[in-house]
């Protein structure tokens, strides 16, 4: 028999949503981050379930299956070193699993973007009676949660036997399903609370929605973390000073995207006076470009308009990042609109592309650029426009840029990585983008919740485009908790 004191291995402040206290079928911790609930719950007590009861048998499931392999199973095969019981389960990775030898029960991992895989797969030994969602704010699909919800259950004569459905995320977005469905009403954001009793908890255990009765939330603060660093606590209160709702989301688990501006932390003072040679000191350059025909993560939008704004704006954003990798700045821009102009009127891809290059030839000179000019373009590139480029280039003699195809990562992650940057001073913009600060100015939330209207946002995606490749080696991208993170980013 195996004996592991879980009372020594959980966080006290956990103990009341722990699975031995509460057998609600439905649990969501909300939390801030670094409060232990990831390696608590995902880590220790999936193993805690197994050793309960061999009819037990556990799938971790992300939006995206992939993710898995990088975080749930990463996570549990640490835990059972430390906890010295590795050689009690079988790990393979192809596909990943976790195997409980004495029993056969297994821990299995799959993602929302093939659900079909996870409703139907069976074990060998007992049943499935567990599944955590973990980052459970990338879930997109209520109703497709829904799905995997009513495929989950046990048989009438096991009755003993609990099903548990848990969700564990960060609550980047009130917007989300998981407010509306779970929380709303019932257990709201007490700031007193989370400062003073580091934690929130709420159970009903009549709550349902078909399929099995109980419900606990938890809200759970930094502050429920003993382990913490005086690096972590320091940083949680410069950001109390700094960005208090920010603060709010990421160091007491509040809810966020509260407001309906995008850039609630954007200052005119972040505006700094036009760049010339001898003030350009930077470890790196690039160039963003924008031909406003994606919805700004490589998605054509097609529509009956799109013809009329195929090239409706057209801009490049020219940034620099610090020699401490710590800001950006966005040092110049060209922007060309098609609004408003006739048919007659409206510049071709030809003309805008011989524009393009003559302005990178002319930033190149102004301000004394040395080396090779990397140019990072929208990946939607509809009709060749980067051979364009590439080709108007050669006959302009400019051998010295180069044109790639641009990175793909979630809008709300920039938003919320921008919305940090501006918060601590980290991101600046010359009085030469006008436009770029217009659209920061101007961009509001979308009516269906997302973090930002696609609408009037084409400098704003070239500046993106720009630094977006440069990101693991900014400072504060090393630190930074992303909403909606994968290793899959695709180029």
């Amino acid at each position: 028999m195996i004996v592991i004191n879980d009372e020594e291995l959980y966080l006290h402040d956990f103990s009341d949503i722990w699975f031995t206290n509460c057998d609600a079928r439905y649990r969501a911790l909300k939390g801030a981050r670094s409060t232990g609930k990831t390696y608590n719950f995902i880590g220790m007590e999936a193993y805690f379930k197994l050793f309960s009861d061999p009819r037990r048998n556990i799938l971790m499931v992300r939006q995206n299956d992939k993710d898995n392999a990088q975080s749930n199973y990463t996570i549990l095969k640490n835990v059972a070193r430390k906890l010295g019981i590795s050689h009690l389960f079988k790990f393979t990775v192809s596909p990943h699993k976790i195997t409980y030898k004495r029993t056969g029960q297994v821990i299995l991992f799959g993602g929302m973007n093939d659900v079909e895989n996870i409703t139907g797969t069976s074990v060998e030994t007992g049943y499935w009676t567990d599944i955590y969602f973990e980052e459970a704010s990338q879930l997109k699909s209520y109703e497709e949660f829904r799905v995997v919800d009513g495929s989950i259950r046990v048989p009438n004569y096991e009755n003993d036997l609990k099903v548990q459905i848990t969700f564990l995320f960060n609550a980047w977005d009130v917007g989300h399903w998981l407010y509306d469905v779970f929380f709303k009403g019932r257990l709201e954001d007490d700031v007193p609370t989370l400062e003073q009793e580091h934690y929130q908890f709420y159970s009903d255990p009549d709550f349902n929605i078909g399929y099995g009765d109980g419900l606990a939330l938890h809200i759970s603060s930094y502050k429920c973390n003993p382990f913490l660093s005086e690096g972590q606590i320091k940083g949680a209160l410069r950001m109390k000073e700094k960005a208090y709702d920010i603060y709010l989301v990421e160091n007491l688990g509040c809810w966020g995207n509260v407001s309906d501006r995008t850039y609630s932390h954007w200052d005119d003072s972040l505006i700094v006076p036009e760049y010339h040679a001898y003030s350009m000191d930077f470890q790196a350059i690039s160039v963003g470009i924008d031909f406003g025909m994606s919805n700004g993560e490589g998605r054509i939008k097609y529509s009956e308009e799109n013809a009329k704004r195929l090239g409706s704006a057209n801009t490049m954003q020219l940034i620099g990042i610090t020699d401490d990798w710590g800001t950006i700045e966005s040092i110049d821009e060209y922007f060309d609109s098609n609004e408003g102009r006739s048919e007659a009127e409206r510049k071709s891809s030809v003309i805008i592309q011989r524009e393009m290059i003559s302005k990178l030839k002319e930033w190149v000179l102004r301000y004394q650029i040395q080396g090779t000019v990397v140019c990072y373009v929208d990946c939607a590139d509809s009709g060749g426009f980067i051979d364009g480029l590439v080709m108007e280039a050669k006959r302009q003699d400019a051998y010295n840029l180069r044109f790639m195809p641009s990175t793909k990562i979630p809008i709300l992650t920039r938003v919320y990585f921008e919305n940090q940057l501006m918060a601590l001073g980290a991101f600046r913009i010359s009085k030469s983008c006008s436009n770029l600060t217009r659209e920061i100015k101007n961009a509001r939330k979308a009516k269906d919740g997302r973090v930002r209207e696609d609408y009037d946002d084409h400098a704003i995606n070239a500046f993106e485009y720009a630094w977006i490749p440069l990101r693991k080696r900014l400072s504060r991208w090393k630190v930074f908790k992303d909403p909606f993170k994968s290793e899959n980013d695709i180029i």
